[in-house]
């Protein structure tokens, strides 16, 4: 009994086996060195990418075929006649069976009902794999009159295995802003073309760079876009992620994202190994000199991981 007693403080712990006589007890990890096990380990079987990046998606440059493979786009059902599915959100593959977008691409009133991933091209005849969707995880603090936490899971109808041109992206799991020098690229079918709200069929592809936290902050700030602004009433917070692009020479438009691409990645290649470091959320317009905003993939990865890898 007296032994019992001395060892019931171990009773949470696990045994790793014996040394000697002795019983090794292996204590818990914490949820800090936790964080990112399961989707790193993922990441491992995703294979090699070489970055392949031009200039952007306003006035920019398609994506080449299988650039890619983690691109989806979500299919919603069309008022249009003779159009069964309108898509109008990307999302990234981040397993088999899950994609990951932006909360505001899957309200209530309007989901989604399929997926389409493996192709570059959304035109009629153009191969890809379309899938059904089975099930939508809007994060649970997503509140659809603001614009934070914008971030969604949504589980495909079945696992997607050994599909041409079909990967699922790696998690970038630090949430300490990328060197401002550093290349992202983000992709999307949206707006290409403002003046006759013009929406591309191929897949866009643009360049960006980080704008640090407390700079995106001001630069909202000096744009008088915070003030009474009920969408972002706490300013821009470190659970979001700002990225820029440059000015074009002839058109004097900014690298953007645009109307069509919320939900899409914003992603870094590290190893030769892209990795999603943001859900496309909002901007200021499109090509402004104001930087778009995506949502942090890394503050989200315990979330993430207790759906997808549970």
């Amino acid at each position: 009994l007296e032994t019992i007693v001395k060892n019931k403080r171990f009773a949470d712990r696990v045994s790793c086996g014996f040394d000697g006589l002795n019983e090794v007890i292996c204590c818990k990890q914490s949820q800090a060195q936790m964080t990112g096990v399961r989707s790193r380990l993922a990441c491992t079987s995703v294979p090699n990418y070489e970055a392949r990046l031009t200039f952007h998606i306003i006035d920019g440059e398609e994506a080449e075929d299988g650039e890619f493979p983690f691109m989806a786009a979500l299919g919603y059902p069309s008022d249009e006649p003779a159009v069964n599915v309108s898509y109008r959100c990307g999302a990234s593959l981040i397993s088999p069976d899950f994609l990951l977008t932006a909360a505001h691409c899957i309200p209530m009133s309007d989901r989604p009902t399929v997926a389409i991933l493996g192709t570059n091209n959304l035109a009629p005849g153009n191969h890809g794999t379309v899938i059904r969707l089975k099930a939508f995880f809007p994060h649970p603090e997503y509140r659809s009159n603001r614009n934070y936490h914008d971030i969604a899971l949504v589980q495909l109808e079945r696992p997607i295995e050994n599909e041409p041109d079909v990967n699922p992206i790696c998690l970038h799991d630090d949430r300490q802003d990328l060197p401002e020098d550093t290349v992202l690229s983000a992709e999307g079918y949206g707006i290409i073309d403002l003046d006759r709200n013009q929406r591309s069929n191929q897949l866009m592809k643009v360049n960006l760079t980080t704008v640090p936290w407390l700079k995106c902050n001001q630069s909202f700030a000096d744009a008088n876009l915070l003030k009474n602004n009920r969408k972002l009433p706490q300013g821009i917070v470190e659970t979001q992620y700002c990225a820029t692009g440059t000015e074009n020479n002839v058109t004097k438009m900014v690298g953007d994202t645009c109307q069509g691409d919320s939900g899409g990645p914003l992603q870094v290649l590290v190893d030769k190994k892209y990795r999603l470091v943001g859900v496309t959320s909002f901007g200021n317009g499109c090509g402004s000199n104001t930087p778009s905003v995506s949502t942090r993939v890394a503050a989200y990865i315990d979330w993430i991981e207790s759906i997808v890898w549970a």
